[in-house]
């Protein structure tokens, strides 16, 4: 029992001093020192026996998924838990403006955008940006969001999947600014009136000030005049072209303002067999 009431006070101490509820499924204790900034390491779970690709291994009986335990340090606290859980609450320690290092998975992230930006933008005409995306849409996403940040927003890439009838979230001083739409289209198409009033339709919810679509075409009359009345920017394929040639102007990668891992990212991590259902309440918006 005595056990259990000291887990209870590092748990109470904890959400006193950070102003964070936490989940029934993270241990809070104490360390037995001080860790500042936090640091975190993420477990995944795992198959006991697997195949190669990291799915369950069929031919052995009562195999079973092994959870393994993510440790999060901050301060004199130590939090266990799975991977969405300590990934949630870094991120709202991050919001809180507490210091927290970037786990392994994190630096692979930053590394691996520093990496695109480096080469991003040597591609200045459209036959070549549609050649680079044809075959996977979604980096063309990334690579629009890149160009927003250069010219000083923060960017949310919305997950592939449901999201919400926009691509990205811009912020400005941590304010939502504006939501943007992005088309890899080949030049010899156009984009629609319909695709336009899916985003003025999205941002019934998201209330941002501004809409944006971005395209490597370029639109309809109809929704070019669909725009105008609703307050629509369209960026077409010319504009497209102005924002890249200001890129290189710039030598310096900007600061990722989405390096924070996303529920997609831990998802690379974990085999698809795995039910993951009960871990992903709440992920994104609180514990």
């Amino acid at each position: 029992m005595w056990f259990f009431k000291y887990k209870m006070k590092a748990r109470r101490q904890f959400e006193d001093r950070y102003g964070i509820r936490v989940t029934d499924r993270c241990a809070v204790e104490h360390s037995g020192r001080d860790v500042y900034p936090g640091r975190f390491i993420l477990k995944f779970p795992r198959w006991k026996h697997a195949k190669a690709d990291g799915t369950q291994d069929k031919r052995v009986h009562d195999n079973e998924v092994i959870m393994e335990q993510s440790v999060l340090w901050i301060d004199e606290f130590r939090i266990i838990s799975d991977c969405f859980a300590i990934v949630e609450l870094v991120r709202l320690l991050r919001a809180r403006e507490y210091a927290v290092s970037l786990c392994a998975q994190e630096q692979k992230k930053l590394d691996e955008r520093n990496e695109e930006w480096k080469t991003a933008f040597q591609d200045t005409t459209i036959r070549r940006i549609v050649e680079r995306f044809e075959k996977n849409p979604t980096r063309f996403e990334a690579y629009c969001a890149m160009l927003f940040e250069q010219l000083g927003y923060q960017t949310f890439v919305t997950p592939p999947v449901n999201d919400g009838g926009y691509d990205i979230k811009l912020f400005l001083n941590d304010e939502l600014y504006a939501l943007v739409e992005c088309k890899l289209y080949n030049p010899s198409s156009r984009v629609s009136r319909p695709i336009i009033q899916k985003l003025v339709g999205a941002n019934e919810i998201a209330r941002a000030p501004h809409l944006f679509v971005v395209t490597t075409s370029i639109y309809t009359k109809e929704a070019v005049d669909f725009a105008r009345d609703a307050g629509v920017r369209l960026i077409d394929g010319n504009s497209l072209c102005e924002l890249v040639k200001r890129a290189i102007e710039h030598e310096e990668v900007p600061v990722l303002s989405f390096v924070q891992l996303t529920e997609e990212d831990l998802q690379t991590y974990i085999a698809p067999d795995i039910d993951l259902e009960p871990f992903r309440n709440g992920f994104g918006s609180g514990l």
